[in-house]
């Protein structure tokens, strides 16, 4: 991992211009998000825009869940750190905290110097990824479902046929075969095989943590979800990396995804192995790091399998930075974009911006930086919160 990492840090030295003012804008998205080991009834998202000179880089985190009076004042200590360094040296010392501050604003962080810096360089922030939007690949977005209610699964599926969102559809499972085959069953009964790659994400429901289920049974309850019609499976238990690869090799015609082994991406570089699942996946909010992150993809294809890149439920300019990497690194899918209704707000502030998830798939126009370019005054007013940082 050393030799990568130190290339793309080799990308972003020599940007001297220094870092005069950082700003934290909070929204709070009120949405009912159901999952087998938890239900989020809203999210508390921070939009950062980091100043150096005339440029401004911007990125995105969820600082909480269903903790709508959550302080910024953890994540503004941390960011006066950054104060009066300049762009190469903020992500140096970004990076030295790994381990000290929230992986998540880590990762926030790096993506808005990444932004700025390719903004002030005049390139992509791609390249300074060591990536070249040159031979980047055409990557759908998911149209993503939370829902144990058939009736909506339904409904949300048929606006996916209906908007050209139907090519990758990704589930929330449960833990609970007979309604987890119930809701595969609903959207095959609308977007058949042919047509739609149908993922299911069980978020460990079939061996919560700290519960003891036999790896035979687990599989037993894959292949009724296999033959209801699904082609993929994320987290589907708790499981030791061994486990990883017998249950793969006891389920050869369904695509297993380790998500939860993949977190963080400077940590699972040197444990992940060979045939823990067809498709691994490079989790945003949870990779701590786009550069970790991009140094992971190169091992996963190492090991002969495909890459995804996940969500962590983004509305804004993050979402748009995934895109872009997951173009970059050939990514089977990116399920971060942004989302219908929640993202109006953001949508109000954007000047520019490089990608269009509306489209499948996503269009891209490459831009210094990640092509993000916000009306902060607008930003301000749509905030719920606001905190800047100066010297």
């Amino acid at each position: 991992m050393g030799l990568r990492q130190n290339e793309i840090l080799k990308n972003i030295e020599g940007i001297s211009e220094r870092i005069s003012a950082i700003r934290f804008y909070k929204k709070n998205i009120s949405a009912l998000k159901r999952f087998s080991c938890a239900t989020w009834t809203s999210r508390q998202h921070v939009i950062v825009a980091i100043q150096a000179g005339n440029m401004t880089g911007f990125a995105e985190s969820i600082i909480s869940v269903n903790d709508p009076n959550i302080s910024l004042e953890d994540w503004c200590k941390c960011g006066a750190e950054l104060i009066e360094l300049s762009v190469s040296e903020a992500i140096r010392e970004n990076r030295r905290h790994q381990d000290q501050w929230q992986e998540q604003l880590i990762e926030m962080f790096e993506m808005a110097l990444l932004d700025l810096g390719g903004k002030i360089k005049g390139v992509t922030a791609i390249q300074l990824l060591g990536l070249s939007e040159q031979n980047a690949k055409p990557v759908c977005g998911v149209h993503v479902i939370l829902s144990d209610n058939v009736e909506e699964v339904a409904k949300s599926t048929k606006w996916a046929l209906e908007n050209d969102k139907a090519s990758y559809i990704k589930v929330k499972l449960f833990g609970k075969t007979e309604l987890d085959e119930s809701i595969i069953k609903t959207v095959r009964s609308i977007c058949p095989s042919e047509r739609t790659v149908l993922i299911g994400d069980v978020n460990c429901g079939y061996r919560p943590e700290k519960e003891k289920r036999a790896l035979e049974w687990i599989a037993q309850q894959l292949k009724v979800l296999k033959n209801a019609g699904l082609d993929a499976c994320e987290d589907p238990g708790f499981l030791e990396i061994p486990e990883w690869v017998s249950l793969q090799k006891k389920l050869p015609d369904l695509a297993l995804i380790p998500d939860y082994p993949m977190r963080h991406s400077r940590k699972s570089v040197s444990q992940i192995c060979e045939g823990m699942g067809k498709i691994y996946n490079i989790h945003p909010d949870s990779a701590g790091s786009v550069i970790d992150a991009v140094v992971l993809a190169e091992r996963i294809r190492q090991l002969g399998a495909e890459l995804m890149i996940g969500d962590d439920s983004l509305v804004g300019p993050s979402a748009s930075i995934w895109q872009q990497i997951a173009s970059a690194l050939g990514a089977r899918w990116v399920e971060a974009t942004e989302k219908r209704e929640e993202s109006d707000f953001y949508y109000r502030c954007v000047r520019s911006l490089a990608t269009d998830s509306t489209r499948n798939p996503i269009c891209i126009h490459w831009s210094s930086g990640f092509g993000i370019d916000l009306d902060l005054i607008k930003l301000q007013e749509e905030a719920d919160e606001v905190k800047e940082v100066t010297k």
